[in-house]
């Protein structure tokens, strides 16, 4: 039968943000040491299986196939910051601490969430046969492995803050040298009640969705009435009805405070209902008089001067739509290709700064665009779709035309590759490109079939390729 194992407590001195392991039952492959946590595990065949090491204030624990090469499977940190391969080497989970991705085994991307993660759905991940990865969130990500008569699992997550004192603060006397004697009975008292000597999570583990004034008006409707804060919310929503019904100015049902937006009509509503209104001595009943006496053209100039104007902005930039690289043969490449019609694909990336300067000028240029089609109908501009497609979603595009550096802009007419280049960085430069290429596909002049750039001719937008700009090697 399978031997499955108890939570073990570390040392005193472990801090709450290292990885957890757990095991009761020694083997001749484990060579780790009890007390600290930190070693080796073997395979039965020789080759290192799991090395955990221990640094100031949290821990490390990488897993390694059962080969002669030694291929990292998986590493998570003490923040629950990692990855998960397949056997083939690509990424199959990758948790950072602002959220996760998971790819196929083609290393495209098929699922990616942001932290908190909404969901408690639980998903399994066999890196190796004698590997499971069961991934919840940050704070839950659980390494099982087993190698013959060796059966270890690790919390590799973020372990929580506590809430309330460690077992190491039970401190009943204090003994020569600095040495605490802990309350033992009250600590295992507590790990038989609670299962494990840990507190649960603190206020930190819990997020509002999307912080701001929506979170708050949904934490409000979500309140429990019987709370106190809902009696003081309660009380500051009467309040503010109060407010709303002073008659400041006297107009009846037209009430306008002084100072708002509506009080410069307000001299015009009072002056409608003179009749029916008694007015101080000396006042004309108009707010831009400031009262009385009236004020001198110099100061009549400064108070129209102090008036606010309406600024008429418009936006010129507009966001770039995404296309998915499975619609890539329905829509840009193959029949189903709009004809007359220049397709631009911007292949660009979020981690990369180069692209974060690039997409902003493409999208000052797909704005113009947009706003020359609206306005005169037939315009090349009309002709012309861009499109942002993320290099991280896969290598589709990438083998087919032979480029390791991004950004890259690829342009189609009518299914066929007019323009390749990652030459381009403002927006005249995205504009003038585009035109030409849409004039190049309505000539027919297309680039050969089987196209693919050679070794160092797609970065001529770089003095030098950089590392944060090859997405990898061919």
């Amino acid at each position: 039968s399978d031997i499955w194992y108890l939570p073990m407590a570390l040392d005193k001195h472990e801090p709450s943000t290292s990885c957890r392991a757990s095991a009761m039952v020694t083997s001749e492959l484990d060579k780790t040491n009890p007390s600290t946590g930190d070693g080796t595990i073997f395979y039965p065949s020789g080759n290192i299986a799991v090395i955990v090491c221990k640094q100031p204030g949290a821990q490390i624990i990488t897993f390694f196939s059962d080969s002669k090469s030694s291929e990292i499977l998986t590493s998570f940190n003490a923040q629950g910051v990692g990855f998960v391969y397949y056997p083939t080497g690509k990424p199959w989970l990758v948790v950072t601490e602002a959220g996760y991705t998971l790819s196929d085994k083609k290393g495209n991307v098929v699922d990616r969430g942001k932290f908190p993660r909404l969901s408690n759905e639980v998903i399994t991940l066999e890196a190796s046969p004698n590997l499971i990865v069961r991934f919840t969130n940050r704070q839950n990500i659980v390494a099982a492995f087993r190698a013959a008569d060796c059966t270890r699992e690790w919390q590799c997550g973020e372990a929580p803050r506590r809430v309330e004192g460690p077992y190491t603060s039970k401190v009943v006397n204090t003994q020569m040298g600095g040495k605490l004697e802990l309350d033992v009975g009250a600590i295992r008292q507590r790990q038989q009640a609670m299962g494990s000597i840990y507190v649960p999570p603190g206020p930190h583990a819990v997020e509002t969705e999307r912080p701001g004034l929506g979170s708050l008006k949904k934490a409000l409707r979500r309140m429990d009435p019987t709370c106190a804060l809902a009696s003081t919310v309660t009380e500051l929503r009467t309040l503010d009805s109060r407010l709303s019904q002073i008659d400041t100015l006297g107009l009846g049902s037209s009430r306008v405070l002084y100072g708002t937006a509506r009080s410069a009509s307000a001299g015009a509503l009072l002056g409608a209902s003179s009749g029916s209104l008694s007015s101080p001595a000396g006042s004309s009943l108009r707010l831009e008089d400031y009262g009385s006496p009236e004020l001198s053209k110099t100061q009549q100039r400064f108070a129209n001067a102090l008036k606010p104007v309406e600024p008429k902005y418009k936006a010129r930039r507009m966001k770039l739509p995404y296309m998915r690289l499975r619609d890539l043969s329905s829509q840009v490449m193959g029949q189903g290709a709009p004809s007359d019609t220049l397709i631009v694909l911007c292949v660009l990336a979020d981690w990369n700064p180069v692209c974060a300067r690039v997409e902003a000028q493409l999208e000052a240029a797909h704005g113009q665009f947009t706003e020359e089609a609206a306005g005169r109908n037939g315009s090349e501009s009309a002709r012309i779709k861009m499109y942002k497609l993320d290099a991280s979603e896969g290598s589709t595009l990438q083998d087919k035309f032979g480029f390791r550096t991004i950004p890259m802009f690829l342009m189609f007419f009518e299914g066929k590759l007019v323009f390749a280049s990652n030459n381009i960085s403002t927006e005249a430069e995205a504009r003038d490109a585009a035109l030409m290429a849409l004039t190049k596909g309505r000539k027919q002049q297309f680039l050969p079939e089987g196209f693919r750039f050679t070794a160092g001719s797609d970065n001529t937008l770089l003095e030098f390729i950089r590392p944060t700009t090859v997405l990898r090697e061919l």
